[in-house]
Parts: structure tokens; sequence; C-alpha cells
């Protein structure tokens, strides 16, 4: 598997992430065919090689003629599901977007559909993003890890007027994420760079273990004094071994509090959230403030089922508010098999880590069987097992 990490030590933009995917052989032409499903119109891509203090990086410059209506989220979303963009490319775009969404919303007070996103919806960022995920598609990085976020400090004129650094949108979607700070003045991780990240990278923090293929270095806009103004990609080969049968993604975590609400609720409330997508749901009793006992709700969704679960935790609990976190997930590779045995078929889930399965019979599979053959739910898991050895055994 090729991973791509983004070393983000002077900063993140969209416009250096794309310097680095050009740098490392994403031709302009790809990205202007790439980007070609939008119908943007009067926009001009330039592409050079340029100097930071020390070190050359490729700079890209984006010309837009003419004027350009003004986008909502809503009008960014729908542009994108109507393109016939590559899947990956649609659904990590649309991500970002969401991310950029949801932080301006949260700053702004206003629903996120209604997000007018001014400096971050204008064509130029339109570009960076679609364009980022275009570049990692083309060049084949289907891992991505980033560097903790470098922050500056000052602050920035826009059209909201003058805000603090890190911009109160950067802050929004780097909750969750590692940052570090940096002494130097100036916007150093944009938005629109902190959203294609996030929406991108299954981990932040060192590079991880690979063969490293190559580097390639994007630009910023600024000319720093103190430090060279690029970010730097390196692009490798993941080291074989047992691990690479652990895949990686991002999923959401839902949190609560509760401290008065009838526990009994929880066995229909389970159901309740299994039915709205959540993947996993479980209660930790805790002592809350005031020597309280109490819970704290845990349920974890994939990001299209957030909405659903949102509304189902706050109109079925007693709770006024949740915690949202993104995480990053490990999981092995599996897959569903049915087994004979004495009593009948069985499913089982079978796990792999590189050469080495393991096998859980389908407890509610089992738990059927056993009643209508009026065995042991044992009995019927030991055979399963036994089963699934077999089929090891007579596999060449």
């Amino acid at each position: 598997m090729k991973t791509g990490y983004f070393d983000c030590f002077a900063g993140a933009s969209g416009d250096m992430i794309l310097g680095c995917l050009l740098d490392l052989g994403f031709e302009r032409s790809d990205l202007l065919d790439g980007l070609a499903p939008l119908g943007l119109e009067g926009v001009e891509i330039d592409v050079k090689e340029v100097t930071r203090k020390v070190l050359r990086a490729r700079a890209l410059e984006i010309k837009v003629q003419g004027d350009q209506p003004q986008r909502t989220h809503r009008d960014i979303a729908g542009m994108i599901d109507r393109s016939d963009l590559p899947d990956t490319v649609r659904e990590n775009s649309r991500r970002a977007f969401d991310i950029l969404a949801g932080a301006e919303s949260r700053v702004h007070g206003i629903p996120k559909e209604d997000v007018h996103f001014h400096e971050v919806g204008a064509v130029d960022s339109i570009v960076d993003v679609v364009g980022a995920f275009i570049g990692l598609e083309k060049l084949r990085i289907e891992d991505v890890v980033s560097s903790p976020l470098a922050l500056g400090t000052g602050s920035v004129e826009c059209q909201h007027g003058t805000l603090p650094l890190p911009a109160p949108a950067t802050m929004e979607i780097a909750r969750g994420l590692p940052v570090r700070g940096w002494h130097l003045s100036g916007e150093m991780t944009t938005p629109t760079g902190a959203a294609i990240l996030k929406a991108a990278a299954r981990a932040f923090g060192p590079v991880p273990e690979m063969t490293v293929l190559g580097i390639g270095y994007g630009a910023g806009s600024r000319d720093l004094t103190e430090i060279p103004n690029v970010m730097r990609l390196f692009v490798g080969e993941r080291v074989v071994g047992e691990t690479d049968a652990v895949g990686f993604d991002r999923v959401t975590l839902l949190e609560t509090n509760i401290d008065d609400m009838n526990p009994e609720y929880f066995s229909h409330l389970y159901d309740d959230f299994f039915s709205a997508g959540a993947l996993d749901v479980w209660v930790t009793p805790v002592l809350m403030k005031k020597g309280r006992p109490g819970f704290v709700l845990s349920v974890l969704a994939d990001r299209p089922a957030v909405p659903a679960l949102t509304k189902a935790v706050l109109s079925g609990t007693t709770t006024a508010g949740l915690r949202v976190t993104e995480v990053a997930r490990c999981k092995l590779e599996r897959e569903i098999i049915e087994v004979k045995t004495r009593f009948g078929e069985v499913k089982v889930k079978v796990f792999s880590l590189g050469s080495t399965k393991r096998c859980a019979p389908e407890y509610e599979d089992c738990l059927r069987i056993s009643r209508a053959r009026s065995v042991s739910i044992d009995d019927v898991i030991e055979d399963a097992r036994n089963a699934f050895k077999n089929t090891l055994k007579d596999r060449p």
C-alpha cells in the first residue's frame, strides 16, 4: 500500500498540499482534466518552481476571471454530487466541505447548509479541495498520515473583519487533532488546509514506517524570514508485515454524561440507536459532580449516520448536549462464512491478521440452532469452531 505523509512544519494550506502533489508528478493537465466535471468557468491555473529561503518547491497560482457566484455549502455540495468525479474523490471532497461548513456554522451560529463560504468557498478553494483528492488518486496514495498542525499568531483581515489567529474556523476543525504553536506572526494553517488533511488522514502523528519513494515540496504564498514556507509530502510503500492486514478508517464518537435518567431506558435505546445506524453503543458507570452516580453513553457511527443519531440521543435521553469527536479506527480484515456442523450450518465471523485467522461463531445463529435442536449452546459453538479449524486444514 502506498502511503503519503504530510509534514506540516510551516503550516498547511490548500495550495501547499496541491503543490506537493504536483511536485511528485501529478500533472497540471491531469488536474485540469479532473476538475472539468465541476463546470467551473474563467479559471486559470499556473504552476511554477520557486525558492522559499533555501528550499525549492512547487507553487500554485489560481487566477479567476469574471464574476463568480457566491456559493453556500448547499451549492458546493450539489456541484460535487452532480459531477461524474470518481467516487472516492467525490466522497472525500464532500467530506472536506462538510468539515469546513460545520466549523463556519459553529463559529457564526448559522445552519451549516446556509453557510456562505466567502474565502473558503471561493473558486480557488474548490480547486484546492477537489484537486487535492484528484491528485491523491492519480498518484495512487491510499493511506494518508499528517504531522501535527502548526499554528501561528496575530490577526487576519477577512470579510468578517479582523479575526485572531489561529482563525476560529481553523481551531474548530482542529478539535480532536494534535497541534503545535509557533511564535511566528501570520496564518500558518488555513481552514481549507486543515479540512483537507482532516478529511484525508487516518492519523496525525510521527512518520509511519515505510520505504520512502519520493518527496514533494509545496510552497506557501509568503516568503517567511524565519523558516522556509513549504510543506513536504513523503510518499512510500508501507513495510510489509503482519499489520498489513489491519485497515484504517475514521468514524465519529458521540458521547454524553447522564445522571438523571432511569437506567432501564437504556435497553430500548440500544435498539433505537442501532436502527438509526450506530456501529456500536455502550454505557459506562461513572461518579459525577456532587458525588452523584451517572453514566457515560457512547455511540460510534459512520459520518452519514451522525445527524440521525444525534437526534435519537437528544430526543431519547435526558441529556442537553453531546460531545462529537472524530476518531481513527483500525480493524482486522473480516468475512462471514458458513460452516457445516453436526447440528446444521452455522455462520461464523473470520478475522485475519496476516496468515493468522480466528473465528467467532455468530451468537444469535448458535442460539437459534440450540433452541431448535434442544442442545446446549456451548456444544453448538464448540462444534462451529472445530468445523472452522477443519476448513483451514483443507486449504492448500
